[in-house]
């Protein structure tokens, strides 16, 4: 399961989240590690990284969506800024951990999917800041 929809599931709508138990950060992590080995075939040092990786910006994710959550902010695209930016950041070590051939894999799957997405979403809104 992409990291993304993993996310997206546990953290869902405003409204949904308050209805579902907190995430189980390790199985999410150790599941998208999983995944990741299995299909780019990671060697040891990679997977440190990687699980370094999800550790930090899991862990910074759900800190700050806990702030959104707690200013009120009931618009799901306050969500969607906030998990679009964890999971570039993400995506970016992932580049830099993996090998050009693992990489190029990676952005022909549904991760690679996933990022071109949320790439998108991430200009559109860099563009509706600079027109202003």
């Amino acid at each position: 399961m992409p990291l993304l929809l993993a996310l997206l599931l546990t953290m869902g709508a405003p409204c949904l989240h308050a209805q579902q138990e907190e995430p189980d950060v390790e199985k999410i992590i150790n599941a998208t590690i999983d995944n990741l080995c299995k299909y780019y075939d990671l060697d040891i040092v990679q997977i440190f990284l990687v699980d370094s990786t999800l550790h930090t910006n899991y862990t910074e994710m759900l800190a700050e969506l806990d702030l959104v959550k707690q200013s009120g902010a009931i618009n799901d695209e306050t969500y969607l800024v906030a998990t679009d930016k964890w999971l570039d950041a993400t995506d970016r070590s992932f580049e830099k951990i993996f090998t050009k051939e693992q990489w190029e894999k990676y952005l022909k799957s549904s991760y690679g999917k996933e990022k071109r997405k949320r790439d998108k979403r991430m200009q559109e809104r860099e563009k509706k800041q600079t027109s202003k």
